[in-house]
């Protein structure tokens, strides 16, 4: 079985390569992302399908300098805290972002089976639990 930082930072090299079926194979068939709910788009997602076609509209919104970084990463137990740097530009209105998330991991079998995105450290740590982090 991978370690799984190393899972998480696979996923991120295959989400910045914008290869979609790579970055499935690092999913749980029945997945779960939960965005950071103030986002504009912040539609819960269930399942490959699902993430796929995440994945599309997402690059499809975005410019071909659009990445996330994975600036720290943090295991606690089965659960990985990985903090990304967001940055480009919005394909239509040239906008940029620069940014950061925090994206809870949790794990089964050898796979990404949730992940849930938060604006700030501590909500993140809180989501993990305060038997895992303490």
């Amino acid at each position: 079985m991978r370690d799984l930082v190393e899972l998480v930072r696979l996923a991120n090299d295959a989400f910045n390569r914008r290869d979609v079926d790579a970055w499935l194979s690092f999913f749980s068939p029945d997945i779960v992302y939960r965005p950071v709910p103030t986002f504009t788009d912040s539609q819960e997602r269930q399942g490959l399908g699902a993430m796929r076609r995440f994945m599309e509209e997402w690059h499809d919104a975005w410019a071909d300098d659009y990445t996330t970084q994975v600036e720290s990463i943090r295991e606690y137990g089965d659960v990985v805290i990985a903090l990304l740097r967001l940055t480009g530009h919005a394909k239509a209105s040239g906008v940029e972002v620069a940014g950061g998330i925090f994206e809870v991991c949790r794990f089964r079998d050898g796979k990404i089976a949730s992940v849930e995105d938060f604006t700030d450290r501590a909500e993140a740590l809180k989501a993990v639990g305060p038997k895992r982090v303490g």
